[in-house]
């Protein structure tokens, strides 16, 4: 009898350690699973008040952010777009953006799969 997936639980996960990834943008992954063979990681996102303006000419793969504080500001097109708590944002693999340096938290599902951070120096 093969045993059965364990169902777990993250407690404190806002006090989990975060990597430091770029200027003020900071990361935990929490995990990554398969599904129908392609593997999903999902997380904590911050970005700080020292966060600077970050220009993506095409976003590695599909994500999905659910806004948990603060705002998130971007420009696409020309256009300014604004996530609030209890937004859910979904950027596809290629998106062409620039996130500006508003602070945020917000949780993230993405299908990049397991992905070794390094920190930012």
């Amino acid at each position: 009898m093969s045993e059965k997936p364990l169902i777990q639980i993250w407690h404190g996960a806002d006090k989990m350690p975060l990597i430091n990834i770029k200027a003020g943008s900071w990361v935990f992954d929490m995990g990554t699973s398969e599904v129908n063979e392609n593997q999903y990681t999902g997380g904590i996102f911050i970005k700080d008040e020292f966060a600077v303006d970050l220009k993506n000419d095409s976003f590695p793969g599909n994500e999905w952010k659910y806004i948990l504080e603060g705002e998130w500001h971007m420009i696409q097109n020309g256009e300014k777009l604004v996530a609030k708590p209890g937004d859910v944002v979904f950027l596809p693999k290629g998106t062409a953006f620039q996130s500006l340096k508003n602070p945020f938290k917000a949780f993230f599902v993405t299908n990049r799969g397991a992905q070794e951070h390094k920190p930012y120096k």
